[in-house]
């Protein structure tokens, strides 16, 4: 019986370690509503990709915080009204946009995301494709996350 039990909490500690090393993946770490934070983030970091590529101001403005501040990979800053403005402008526009190697760390009601962004685009005719390091902070607001910053850094071609 004491191999049996310690065969089992060996079993819980392997699997719980290896749902920790998930990356970009569904781990289940309940919140108070019974969900994940991770997945709840990732469905969020899924939602912002599709807005971004399809210049949906309208979900972007739910994503993302009034305080929202983008820091671009020319350290040049943007707030959410002026991200919105440039989306709906077409100064800014995504030909494709691809999120992997996401990593989300959990602090309460606050996530921090890093991740890699592939992307083909223009900003006010300048080519701003290639592959980016990211930084996203979400913060749980009435129940519900919120991106508030982002920061990139782009990755030098080889």
């Amino acid at each position: 019986m004491k191999r049996m039990l310690a065969v089992a909490a060996l079993a819980m500690a392997a699997s719980s370690l290896a749902l920790g090393q998930m990356t970009g993946k569904k781990a289940n770490y309940p919140n108070q509503k019974g969900g994940s934070v991770e997945q709840a983030v990732i469905q969020m970091e899924e939602a912002l990709r599709v807005a971004i590529s399809k210049n949906d101001t309208k979900t972007y403005g739910r994503l993302v915080g009034d305080d929202y501040v983008f820091t671009n990979q020319d350290a040049v800053i943007r707030t959410k009204a002026q991200m919105m403005s440039a989306y709906d402008s077409g100064s800014i526009k995504y030909e494709s946009v691809m999120f992997d190697e996401i990593k989300v760390h959990a602090y309460g009601d606050t996530a921090v995301v890093t991740g890699r962004n592939t992307a083909k685009g223009q900003d006010n005719g300048k080519d701003i494709g290639g592959q980016f390091r990211y930084t996203r902070v979400y913060v749980k607001r009435q129940g519900r996350w919120q991106l508030v910053a982002t920061q990139v850094t782009r990755i030098p071609a080889p």
